[in-house]
Parts: structure tokens; C-alpha cells; sequence
């Protein structure tokens, strides 16, 4: 995905949206904004499940200076663009994340709760492995 549109920290420049699309679950993916001068001034990073069709925002910032000009609004769209359909939910925030997934909520027909990963594909397998262990340790 790269898509361009006006509008950098002064008002002036262009804004460049770029992203990788990764099949794997278990690995972050990211989507990340450049300024017109190549400078990175935003990144939302996420994991995607195609088979269970849920993802988990992982994070996402935008610097400062570019904040409020609806560079995150648009890193989200992407996302959702990218994977119609998908159930998500988002890490623990702070209370401007908690507002602005509330914000984006309302906007959208998804949902951003802050919770667990909505399947164990999500999990990354460090989890995934330390879950299996607990289990076996624990007895069903």
C-alpha cells in the first residue's frame, strides 16, 4: 500500500502512507507515514489473522509536530482497508489512545476494545509456547 496527499507539518508538503502486507500471525506488521523530506512521523503496528479474520493494534504514534491533523485517522482507514471484515482489538493505551479508539469507534462499524487477542494465532509464539507449557503443567 502507498498512497500520497498533501498536507505535511507546515501544511505544505506531501505526505507519503506506505505499508507491508505479511501473511504470517505471529509477526508485527506495520504501516508507516513519511514526510514529503523521507521522515518517518507516524507508524501504526499490527498483527492480522486471515483465517480467524480478527487482528490486534499493536501501537501507534505519530510525532508530535504531525499530530492532530488526522495522520493517525488515516493509518486506521488504511489498516481497514487492507483487512475489510476483521474483527480488532487494541493493547492497553493511554488515555489519549483510549480516546481516540473511542473516537474511531464511533466513526466505523468496528470496534476497538482493549483486551486479549481475539484468536491464539495472535498470540506471538513466545506466548503461544509459554500458554501450551502452562497447560500441560496445569492438567486440563
Amino acid at each position: 500500500m502507498s498512497r500520497s496527499r498533501k498536507g505535511g507539518a507546515d501544511g505544505s508538503g506531501p505526505l507519503r502512507l506506505s505499508g507491508t502486507a505479511v501473511r504470517r500471525a505471529d509477526r508485527p506488521v506495520e504501516i508507516v507515514l513519511f514526510s514529503h523530506g523521507q521522515q518517518e512521523v507516524g507508524r501504526l503496528r499490527f498483527r492480522v489473522c486471515p483465517s480467524c479474520r480478527a487482528g490486534r493494534i499493536l501501537d501507534l504514534w505519530i510525532d508530535e509536530a504531525w499530530r492532530r491533523r488526522g495522520l493517525g485517522r488515516e493509518a486506521v482507514h488504511g489498516l481497514l482497508s487492507l483487512h475489510p471484515g476483521h474483527r480488532w482489538t487494541t493493547t492497553p493505551q493511554s488515555r489519549e489512545g483510549r480516546a481516540f479508539f473511542a473516537a474511531m469507534s464511533q466513526e466505523m462499524p468496528t470496534c476497538f476494545p482493549c483486551g486479549a487477542p481475539l484468536c491464539a494465532h495472535l498470540r506471538g509464539w513466545p506466548r503461544r509456547l509459554a500458554h501450551r507449557v502452562l497447560g500441560r503443567w496445569l492438567g486440563p
